[in-house]
């Protein structure tokens, strides 16, 4: 029986008094992470809306995220850690080197969906009533604890103090799937563009996050909708719901690309990565070739490599800023 890598919390409030879904998993690695180090804040999608699309459907990438259970921080990688990772998993020699403090992924307040099959919301659940950009307030408010109040939680143990300060010293990776990837580039737009007196609060945070990573994101809801015409009425019913009456302007509220265009910076983020799959049937693959052309557009943007027009089942686009990783 294989040693396991990784330690895991779950559940573990974020805010106080906390509602059921203001909640985060934490996962720590076994072995300590190399300098510098990461923490990967993971953020979910289901369309704002789905209570079966939660924090813990990053569990089956864990294995591939952490060291094997095989190997220990001086073993040898197998050949999947070179497909993975290529050479920015390994040192030179080969060997492993886990930069990754922590990986925490966290639940937010979900918009109403009261015709779901089987779990359908009512008025009345505070968890399921939320309104953008509540979503983002709720995972800015897990960082900040994640950053001042970790070693305050008695089911971390003796081990409170070492996770508190491996994850308050590390630099902050956002990840988002889907919706997720439009909070996390929300998020970093807000910080990075909000730079006057009252928001000085949010200095350091800004400064801590060096990259976002969109797996599969919206980044304009309109194009979203307009490119899945047998499911108009799906996609209107959620965005609607999530931002308010289109007919008001409100979908531009979740408009990363208008965002970008609008000026909005991303502060001292060194890094963007989008990735995409041409089988997706939910995302079409214009949601990232348009956000690819804006950040393209953008002087921020100091250099970009990507696939995107090699017409592969999949693409993927690496930015890098003004900041440093």
């Amino acid at each position: 029986m294989s040693n396991p890598t990784f330690k895991s919390y779950l559940n573990i409030p974020y805010t106080s008094p906390a509602t059921s879904l203001q909640t985060l998993d934490l996962h720590i690695p076994i072995y300590p992470s190399s300098y510098p180090s990461y923490t990967i804040i993971y953020i979910h999608g289901g369309a704002f809306r789905d209570p079966l699309i939660t924090s813990k459907s990053i569990l089956p990438s864990l294995p591939f995220l952490f060291p094997s259970a095989s190997l220990s921080p001086t073993s040898k990688l197998p050949s999947i850690y070179h497909d993975w990772h290529g050479s920015h998993g390994s040192n030179d020699s080969g060997y492993m080197e886990n930069h990754i403090a922590a990986i925490v992924s966290v639940n937010y307040r979900l918009i109403p969906y009261p015709t779901h099959p089987t779990h359908p919301s009512t008025p009345g659940d505070e968890d399921r009533n939320a309104k953008w950009p509540d979503q983002v307030n709720d995972v800015r408010a897990a960082i900040e604890w994640l950053s001042s109040s970790l070693d305050s939680v008695d089911e971390l143990g003796e081990e409170r103090g070492r996770y508190s300060k491996l994850t308050s010293q590390s630099e902050i990776i956002l990840v988002g799937h889907s919706v997720g990837a439009t909070i996390a580039f929300a998020l970093a737009l807000e910080l990075g563009y909000r730079n006057d007196a009252d928001r000085d609060d949010m200095e350091g945070l800004k400064d801590k996050i060096k990259a976002v990573v969109g797996i599969e994101g919206i980044y304009d809801f309109t194009a979203l909708r307009d490119a899945h015409l047998d499911y108009r009425s799906v996609y209107e019913d959620f965005t609607n719901g999530a931002f308010g009456a289109e007919a008001d302007g409100n979908w531009e509220k979740g408009n990363v690309i208008r965002m970008i265009g609008d000026g909005m910076e991303m502060g001292k983020t060194a890094v963007v990565v989008l990735g995409q799959s041409r089988e997706d049937d939910l995302v079409e693959w214009g949601q990232i070739e348009m956000m690819g052309q804006a950040l393209r557009q953008k002087d921020w943007c100091k250099g970009a490599e990507d696939d995107l027009g090699k017409g592969g089942a999949a693409g993927e686009m690496y930015c890098s800023g003004g900041g440093k990783m």
